[in-house]
């Protein structure tokens, strides 16, 4: 290998760490983002002589970044839909629903710390780009917006509340309050190895294993925050610092490369 490839791949190396920190900052203020860090490896080529085997530097190549699943820091909002996890566990989010949707089978589940929820049009809770959060049996949480009493009456949704174990009670009128759900939750042997897939969500790959599923305060599962959000675990201070540094050595690799030319030319000037 050439001392221009060799070059290059640290050139490639500091644009992809340069990428991952630009998107960390990018999402400082996305609730439930968990930040990146560029993963390298040393590429050697090996040559075999007689029963000796000798390594040769070949520069440097990127891996799949690394995700970092520390806990953000916690914002009261008081939002009756607004929902954090403390401790380990994610929210279970389906795909979106149609009027017609009755049986929802194979669907692609994500898995989300972004508790910004609401109802929507058919009265189920969903999230910011409109997935349904998942409790019981996998299915999303339907809240009616109204009821009708025993005596023909419509009672209009008045409250709603989430407790601590993920329980949704809503109240019609003003003192009939019922159960309508509770919040699965799930879990993974290696977070590390789930996919990101963007807006603060992830999907199960063959890396993270399949997912654990159980309700919170349930085994190794955190507890509910109602009126609470989680926000980004990026540091702003740290991935600056970590921007000047990485601009530092775009910078060294930069000038090694025009010196090669520089004395390249002149070779054969």
């Amino acid at each position: 290998m050439s001392m221009f490839s060799i070059i290059k791949t640290g050139i490639d190396s500091a644009n992809k760490d340069i990428a991952v920190i630009s998107n960390n900052i990018a999402n400082a203020s996305t609730n439930g983002f968990k930040r990146s860090e560029a993963q390298f490896e040393d590429m050697y080529f090996s040559q075999h002589n007689n029963s000796t085997e000798i390594a040769t530097g070949m520069g440097v190549k990127n891996i799949k970044p690394r995700q970092s699943f520390s806990q953000g820091s916690f914002q009261q909002t008081g939002g009756s839909l607004d929902l954090a996890i403390m401790g380990e566990g994610f929210f279970i989010l389906g795909e979106p629903i149609s009027k017609n949707a009755l049986v929802r089978e194979n669907e692609t589940l994500s898995y989300t710390r972004d508790g910004s929820f609401q109802i929507d049009q058919l009265g189920n809770i969903v999230n910011t780009d409109g997935l349904p959060m998942l409790g019981e049996g996998k299915q999303p949480i339907n809240v009616p917006v109204s009821l009708v009493n025993n005596t023909g009456d419509p009672k209009i949704i008045s409250e709603i509340r989430v407790d601590d174990s993920g329980t949704i009670q809503a109240t019609y009128g003003l003192d009939d309050t019922r159960i309508v759900g509770k919040i699965l939750l799930a879990d993974f042997v290696n977070e590390h190895g789930l996919q990101n897939v963007g807006n603060a969500r992830f999907v199960e790959t063959g890396e993270s294993g399949e997912p654990v599923e159980g309700f919170a305060k349930e085994r190794s599962l955190g507890k509910i925050l109602p009126g609470a959000l989680e926000k980004s675990n990026t540091d702003i201070t740290d991935e600056l610092v970590t921007m000047l540094r990485t601009q530092h050595a775009f910078s060294g690799f930069s000038k090694i490369l025009q010196s090669e030319v520089d004395t390249v030319k002149r070779l054969i000037g």
